[in-house]
């Protein structure tokens, strides 16, 4: 090669350098993808930040929350990958200043979903990234944090229930964008009410799929259920968040409010239905005897009373949790009790307000969901015997 043919390619080398394609972040609400797959974010729960693709094969997605206000480190992500070619490929979830926490879990059909083995998610040391990798068929595969249970879900299920005579489905408002907030009102006509709340939290689906369970038993065909379902009023308002779940939030609602920690304030209109329910329960003359909440966290837990301030309910609530152990040894959880305090949360409220058993039942996130929702039929059972025994000795 002569010398002049020797510079032309060296030149040729360095404009192709010079030119090579800088990976571009495609914003959240737009596809991003190559000629071998792309990513969507066009449905129900989904949430991504900025995506990249860096290679071919390879893209990194930026995982954010919905507003400044929220603080705590709940990083959903959901995501549908749609491929072009049966390929294996890398989607790297890039958290920012936060910490992978969820373990990933993937959907053919956004409804039956299995958590990915430990060796397809590759974590760094400083837990601010992870790696999944996944084999691409030719039918879509979903990504998220956690199941995507969304606002239908919930109305197939209270209208099941519904339709089995369990009660009515009472709409107690709108939220911020206007999707109603549905109750199931069951049981008997008693004076005496108890009140079940879920998903304050979008992320929080392993306490959701655990009240599901719940709530089942305190309405199914048993002997048992029957008589608790005729001393007591029961009201079911399992979705009370539901623009933060559509949005996919980590934590709030539209407003990026902690619905959570608005019992107090009540500024916001999903909260504030919650206060008109129980004024107008008040007004007519019932009484709140029991309130749980559902959530999930890092491990299984209830926040529940210190003896202090109420032995009685103190003594119930440690009662219930040995009968549900000696039946239900399986399923470890702990007993966190915490002095009543000013955080506005669902807990303090109704302590203060009725001073009756009032706890927090959390889940945790990556729990065995079947041993999560045995445990919930258990504690169910316990509750309503030992409830309807009180009534008894009393």
């Amino acid at each position: 090669m002569n010398p002049w043919t020797r510079r032309s390619v060296a030149l040729a080398t360095l404009l192709l350098v010079g030119c090579a394609a800088t990976p571009v972040a495609v914003p959240p609400g737009t596809p991003c993808g190559s000629d071998v797959f792309s990513i969507r974010d066009d449905f129900e729960g989904a949430r991504r930040g900025a995506c990249t693709i860096e290679t071919r094969r390879h893209a990194r997605v930026e995982i954010v929350r919905e507003h400044e206000r929220v603080t705590n480190p709940s990083p959903w992500f959901a995501m549908r990958i749609e491929p072009s070619k049966a390929r294996a490929v890398t989607i790297e979830l890039d958290y920012g200043d936060w910490k992978h926490r969820y373990v990933p879990k993937v959907s053919t059909d956004g409804r039956t979903w299995t958590t990915l083995p430990a060796e397809a998610v590759r974590v760094s040391a400083d837990n601010s990234r992870a790696r999944v990798e996944l084999q691409l068929g030719d039918e879509p595969l979903w990504l998220a944090a956690q199941e995507l249970v969304m606002p239908a879900d919930y109305d197939a299920w209270l209208q099941a229930w519904h339709a089995a005579g369990a009660g009515r489905l009472v709409e107690v408002g709108r939220s911020a964008e206007g999707r109603a907030i549905r109750m199931l009102d069951g049981g008997g006509d008693s004076r005496d009410v108890v009140l079940f709340v879920g998903r304050q939290h979008p992320p929080e689906v392993s306490g959701s799929l655990a009240m599901r369970a719940f709530i089942d038993t305190v309405f199914a065909d048993t002997e048992l259920a029957a008589r608790y379902r005729e001393r007591y009023r029961i009201l079911v308002i399992p979705l009370l968040n539901p623009d933060g779940v559509v949005a996919g939030n980590w934590r709030g609602n539209v407003n990026g409010a902690d619905l959570n920690r608005d019992w107090g304030p009540f500024e916001e209109p999903e909260s504030r239905h919650v206060l008109s329910l129980l004024d107008a329960l008040d007004a007519d003359g019932y009484s709140t005897r029991l309130f749980i909440d559902f959530h999930s966290t890092d491990r299984n837990l209830f926040y529940t009373q210190v003896a202090e301030e109420s032995p009685a309910v103190a003594s119930f609530i440690e009662r219930w949790f040995e009968r549900t152990r000696a039946r239900y040894p399986d399923y470890e959880f702990a007993n966190e009790v915490r002095p009543t305090s000013d955080t506005p949360n669902g807990k303090n409220y109704m302590i203060r307000r009725y001073g009756i058993p009032s706890m927090t039942y959390e889940v945790g996130d990556e729990t065995d969901r079947p041993l999560a929702a045995q445990a919930a039929r258990v504690f169910a059972e316990e509750l309503m015997r030992m409830m309807l025994e009180g009534d008894a000795a009393q």
